[in-house]
């Protein structure tokens, strides 16, 4: 498994280096938003849960744009919380493919 936390935190990395340089990114994350993995690699969905909503937290005080695509069959109130702390637009597309995918995050982008 990989920790949820650490693949905010990556996202985040790269969004604020693409904001540096003049772009505006969005982060669109696919997830049910139940950690299993914490941070340091250990299982345990209690510290992993800590350690994504942390990471969430950080990545609000970032100012980051994000989309979070629940992918959980029926709406995640875990992957709800996390967009919440994420600051991030939230979809519950359970089963979507690959043209609500691309609608969903087509209207997360800003307009230009």
């Amino acid at each position: 498994g990989t920790p949820l936390a650490s693949g905010i935190e990556t996202a985040a990395e790269l969004a604020e280096q693409l904001a540096r340089g003049g772009d505006s990114p969005v982060v669109v994350l696919l997830t049910d938003g139940r950690a299993n993995i914490a941070r340091d690699g250990s299982p345990g969905r209690a510290k992993a849960q800590e350690d994504a909503l942390a990471a969430a937290t950080r990545f609000k005080a970032g100012g980051l744009s994000a989309l979070l695509i629940d992918t959980s069959p029926q709406p995640a109130a875990a992957a709800q919380r996390l967009a919440q702390e994420m600051a991030a637009a939230y979809r519950a597309l359970p089963y979507a493919g690959a043209q609500a995918l691309s609608a969903a995050v087509k209207s997360a982008l800003p307009q230009r």
